[in-house]
């Protein structure tokens, strides 16, 4: 923003600029978006007057004003607290909805990804731009969620990431397959993988918000509480497991009666597990519609 001008002059500044609207139209665009954006009380003030999340209203609406078909957003909120980001986000996510226009959203945050896009380009990086282009997935965000093509799309998208557990696939079927963990313990997943063989090394993955406690699904695997992120509404635990590096990490609703060196039983339900093949390319899921969602009642 430009700080000598007010708050209407900077938004006002890009049309005098073009100079195809008359004084009355230009006024009327920067009442119009300022409305929206619910910045009309500040458009007599300096941007040095602003809050930050305010300036950042004030900037979107400079581009408003112009009605564009197509916005690009460049980490819009990057330099924003917390709860101002949250606050923004929602702001123009609102505004997507009303103005019915597209939108180009730049971000490194899988948080914003997931819930402004209709549709998430998901860029690769290292090793894996080199063997697969530029583009590791395209779709959805739940379909990036719920069927990631690659290990790194799959550890990308959710927070915290998905558990990976290294083993080898031990029986094929044609609903399942069985992987055996380092500690020899026995995982069924249900994904196809018709075009792999008996001891190929592959990596099992689940996220941590499917994760159970208790043997009360078709999998268990014993774990070793090492660390716990008490959060109000939830509780991250994070265990170790025998022969696995990384720690495994579960998500529980409210307050969890846990301390560090506690014995656990971990559930991983077939039809929530992700399996990869040694390139870390995903094999197909075999799920129903209804192991994914809930119904609104």
């Amino acid at each position: 923003l430009y700080p000598h001008m007010t708050i209407f002059d900077n938004m006002a500044f890009g049309l005098k600029l073009a100079k195809q609207q008359g004084s009355d139209e230009i006024k009327e665009r920067v009442h119009w978006a300022a409305k929206i954006l619910q910045i009309e009380h500040l458009l007599d003030r300096l941007p040095k007057e602003l809050s930050g999340g305010q300036r950042q209203r004030v900037a979107i609406g400079r581009a408003i004003v112009r009605k564009p078909g197509v916005f690009l957003f460049d980490e819009p909120l990057s330099n924003l607290d917390a709860a101002l980001r949250v606050q923004t986000r929602i702001e123009i996510s609102k505004l997507h909805h009303d103005l019915g226009a597209s939108m180009i959203y730049v971000t490194h945050d899988q948080v914003e990804a997931m819930t402004l896009a209709d549709k998430i380009v998901l860029l690769n990086a290292g090793q894996a731009m080199l063997e697969d282009g530029s583009i590791a997935q395209v779709g959805p965000p739940l379909e990036l969620y719920h069927h990631p093509v690659n290990l790194f799309v799959a550890g990308f998208i959710g927070s915290p990431k998905m558990n990976f557990l290294p083993c080898r696939l031990t029986q094929i079927e044609a609903t399942h397959a069985t992987v055996t963990l380092p500690d020899g313990t026995m995982v069924r997943a249900a994904v196809d993988v018709t075009d792999a063989k008996p001891d190929d090394a592959v990596t099992l993955g689940i996220r941590p918000e499917h994760v159970t406690l208790g043997a009360d699904v078709d999998n268990t695997i014993q774990a070793e509480v090492a660390y716990l992120e008490h959060l109000g509404e939830s509780t991250f635990i994070y265990t170790q497991v025998q022969g696995i590096e990384n720690p495994v990490i579960l998500r529980q609703e409210g307050d969890v009666m846990a301390k560090m060196g506690d014995r656990l039983t971990l559930g991983l339900a077939a039809h929530h597990c992700h399996l990869f093949n040694e390139k870390g390319r995903a094999f197909k899921r075999l799920i129903e519609a209804t192991a994914e969602t809930q119904p609104i009642i």
